[in-house]
């Protein structure tokens, strides 16, 4: 009787964990396979836990920052349909980075051993952007992880636990971050800081940096700015109607965020003038975004995107996706994405805004390269896409994960946990990352080039990227010059490296950033309409003359900050 017992307590603890099993998997995230990757065409890069209490603390905020003042360095040979790499970070058999010389010695040294009787090797060199992700937990830890290895550079705790944190950024010296409701500046480099200031006010969302400022809006409406080049003195300070509740994006010559009120500001980077003010169709409930060199996107509650020349703020075009919008329009090559509040994914074009594909169920987009889109669907798995089509190539599940960025710089697929276990997945074919954005590397030497855009598939060193903000005869032409004044004016591209979002996706990037996960998602925001206002355009007749705010056509309001 006592042995028939012991069996019928085993059976019954056994069948106990076989139905236990299922939800026990689900406390953690899952793995992959690499045979399940590869059935996708993706591949993992790396897997790592950010160094937080798991059990204590959350990871809050995330922003990628892509720079090229530090890039790897790759010589890449081609032979015979074989191709062979050596990069500036090998290391030599004393145990040291070989760098860009060494990397070149190993190519010439294996150039000159192959047999180049019937075909000659092409040799090119790629430059590839060092890139960060800046992560901030709730408990006022900051981290800067490699995004190429996913070591950490370092850590700091600024912040205390309770107190609003929002999301940093960053340029190629200098980190930007708000803890206590102060701006405080840290060096890249190591994390440490430089100076630190208390805010004028509550700061609404995290700062963002240009060329020479780093600007922080505030709950009023205000914006103001900062010079981190000489310290922390205050310098311009703009004014808006209505409170500012999104992150905001920042250029070499401008700056633009969304008010409550449902206006799109658009001031000067380097004075308190507010160059035009739009008013659109409904809330703006994301952050606005860009594409270089031209053009302006945001999206309202309304369902419609906007697509409105940089330089002056008229429309190129509009489009209704009949639903609410609570994200950022995604502008990669010539085309735009635009994921919808209940669900959908489109994809317009940047020129029109017609429409390419429309891909149901789809709650988020993550990232793209020039074959595939990864999105993220309602039941938090990771679906493949066809770029050109929108048919779906597989899906992916990711139990177990709670943090999707949406990555409006770089083709990579960032995923993880809220509590600080991070994996990043990219193409089979990409093995070096798809840049989307302007990267300018700093210039070390007097007459050197500022620096190139430097993506993958875009070889040699003799070619440099086209600078965004040049005049066609040459020189710096003003994005806001009027016409006439000297040639055609520059389009303001409103971002480059940095930053996304979004973010982010989070959201975009300063230092001429995207969205963040803006969440953003950035990064991660286009094209010019006719002057004349349709009585159905919610901009009216365009953008005003007035620096201070535009007069809206029949809106019956005066304009606060001008006559």
């Amino acid at each position: 009787m006592h042995i028939q017992k012991c069996v019928t307590r085993l059976t019954l603890f056994a069948l106990a964990m076989l139905v236990a099993s299922p939800a026990l998997a689900q406390l953690g995230p899952r793995t992959f396979s690499p045979l399940e990757l590869e059935r996708l065409g993706l591949e993992k890069m790396w897997t790592g836990q950010m160094p937080i209490d798991p059990h204590r603390s959350e990871i809050e905020t995330f922003r990628q920052v892509v720079s090229l003042k530090n890039p790897l360095v790759v010589f890449e040979v081609e032979h015979a349909g074989r191709s062979a790499t050596f990069a500036s970070n090998e290391l030599s058999i004393l145990g040291e980075p070989l760098g860009e010389a060494g990397a070149k010695a190993k190519a010439d040294q294996y150039v000159a051993r192959l047999d180049q009787s019937k075909e000659k090797p092409v040799v090119s060199r790629l430059e590839i952007p060092e890139v960060t992700f800046l992560a901030q937990s709730n408990a006022g830890m900051l981290m800067a992880i490699n995004g190429r290895t996913g070591r950490t550079e370092w850590s700091k705790l600024y912040g205390r636990r309770g107190y609003p944190q929002p999301t940093p950024d960053a340029n190629d010296e200098f980190v930007f971050t708000i803890n206590d409701f102060a701006l405080n500046c840290l060096y890249r480099s190591n994390g440490e800081l430089v100076w630190n200031r208390k805010l004028e006010g509550v700061p609404i969302a995290g700062p963002v940096v240009g060329e020479d400022f780093t600007y922080v809006p505030l709950l009023d409406g205000t914006v103001v700015a900062y010079d981190f080049k000489g310290g922390p003195r205050l310098t311009p300070r703009y004014k808006s109607l209505g409170k500012i509740h999104k992150p905001m994006i920042a250029s070499k010559t401008s700056v633009a965020w969304a008010t409550d009120r449902d206006y799109f500001y658009v001031g000067y980077a380097d004075r308190p003038l507010i160059r035009y003010r739009i008013e659109s169709s409904g809330q703006i409930l994301a952050p606005p975004s860009f594409e270089n060199p031209l053009r302006l996107f945001f999206t309202t509650e309304t369902g419609y995107v906007y697509c409105i020349y940089a330089t002056d703020g008229s429309i190129q075009w509009r489009f209704s996706c009949g639903q609410p919008i609570d994200t950022s329009a995604i502008a990669i090559g010539d085309s735009v994405f635009v994921a919808l509040q209940r669900g959908g994914l489109y994809k317009l074009s940047i020129e029109d805004g017609g429409v390419k594909w429309f891909v149901p169920r789809v709650e988020k987009f993550l990232a793209a390269n020039d074959q595939y889109v990864y999105a993220l669907d309602q039941t938090n798995n990771l679906v493949v896409l066809d770029i050109n089509s929108g048919a779906q190539v597989g899906t992916l599940d990711l139990s177990g994960y709670d943090f999707f960025y949406t990555n409006v710089q770089t083709d990579r697929v960032i995923i993880g946990t809220k509590k600080g276990r991070l994996v990043v997945l990219r193409s089979a074919a990409h093995p070096y990352p798809m840049v989307h954005v302007n990267v300018k590397a700093p210039a070390s030497e007097e007459g050197a080039p500022e620096g190139d855009k430097k993506e993958e598939g875009k070889k040699g060193d003799d070619k440099p990227a086209v600078d965004p903000f040049a005049a066609p005869g040459g020189g710096v032409a003003d994005p806001f010059a009027a016409p006439g004044g000297g040639g055609t004016p520059a389009a303001d591209p409103f971002g480059g490296s940095g930053g996304g979002n979004a973010n982010p996706f989070g959201p975009p990037s300063g230092g001429g950033g995207n969205a963040d996960p803006f969440g953003s998602g950035s990064s991660d925001p286009f094209g010019g309409g006719n002057s004349g206002g349709d009585s159905n355009d919610p901009f009216g007749g365009g953008a005003s003359s007035d620096p201070f705010g535009s007069s809206d056509s029949g809106a019956g309001m005066d304009d606060p900050f001008g006559n």
